[in-house]
């Protein structure tokens, strides 16, 4: 399979379950991953932003991949975060993924010298990352969790032509298809988007694949718009992800995390409780919440 069918899907950005003393349940989150494989889900995302890999230390970050590892189907591709504020910190810590079987990297932007990241030093950070690391990495892009750094769409005409970047995943509020222009004609590269409000836009540009939040409970449903739309239903894609994009709004989407996590919860999954210094959503916000799964016909 090559790096263009392994990308082309949908993949939830894995939430990392704890417990009411704040360890991580990792039966938990077995339990969570054994139940998406049984759905059309390409592969899994875990230690990025929904999975507060901030969070995490290093040793829990790898204890999540080998729970992972250990439970999803065989068909399935890992691409694992893998964000480091230095490059040389990040490429270690890649090697140690590897180790544990993993596709794919994704990198997030560094951020702590916010002010410095222009598009030279965030080309060195990934290019000196890609020259060495193990495993194939992708760029994520996700200014509101980086202090408003951005990967530009110059900066992708460089990296995407690097033989060890072959992708980015695009949570900015750019438009998804000014990163899809941008790359070289050629390479071997792909774009995915990095939220249901902007997937099927992204496939309409030339986007491959989705890491989508509300995947995390309705993989079905993500998954169907992908299949609506290479069957040339775009009609039907568009009214599915129409509906999607407004429930997500009214529901778990304005709780970030925390809303994730209970509607993992109404939907067979195990959400479990944030880390501090998040909060779990309130009674009256998880009732609300429900209410409005029951309205759209997701919960009886």
């Amino acid at each position: 399979m090559n790096h263009k069918e392994k990308l082309s899907g949908i993949y939830p950005p894995v939430m990392t379950p704890f417990k009411e003393d704040q360890t991580i349940d990792f039966d938990a989150l077995a339990h969570n991953i054994k139940k998406m494989n049984e759905t059309k889900l390409i592969g899994y995302m875990p230690l990025g932003s929904n999975g507060e890999f901030h969070s995490l230390s290093d040793a829990e970050s790898l204890e999540v991949i080998k729970v992972i590892k250990e439970n999803a189907a065989p068909d399935k591709v890992i691409m694992a975060g893998a964000s480091r504020e230095s490059a040389y910190h990040t490429l270690e810590f890649i090697k140690a993924l590897s180790e544990l079987g993993i596709d794919y990297a994704s990198i997030l932007s560094p951020s702590y010298f916010a002010s410095k990241m222009d598009d030279e030093a965030v080309i060195s950070y990934f290019t000196y990352v890609a020259d060495k690391s193990p495993v194939p990495i992708l760029l994520y892009c996700a200014p509101k969790f980086a202090a408003n750094v951005t990967i530009s769409p110059k900066a992708v005409s460089v990296l995407c032509k690097h033989p060890n970047i072959v992708g980015m995943k695009d949570t900015s509020s750019a438009d998804i298809s000014s990163y899809c222009q941008a790359v070289a004609p050629g390479s071997d590269f792909h774009v995915l988007a990095g939220s249901i409000n902007k997937y099927l836009q992204g496939l309409e540009a030339g986007a491959v694949g989705g890491v989508l939040s509300i995947a995390n409970y309705m993989p079905e449903q993500c998954c169907r718009i992908e299949a609506l739309y290479k069957d040339g239903k775009k009609d039907q894609a568009q009214k599915l992800s129409d509906e999607l994009i407004a429930f997500n709004k009214n529901a778990a989407g304005k709780f970030g995390v925390a809303g994730v996590k209970a509607a993992m919860d109404f939907m067979g999954y195990r959400g479990g409780r944030p880390r501090n210094p998040l909060f779990p959503i309130s009674d009256d916000e998880r009732a609300g919440m429900k209410e409005a799964f029951i309205r759209e016909g997701y919960l009886k």
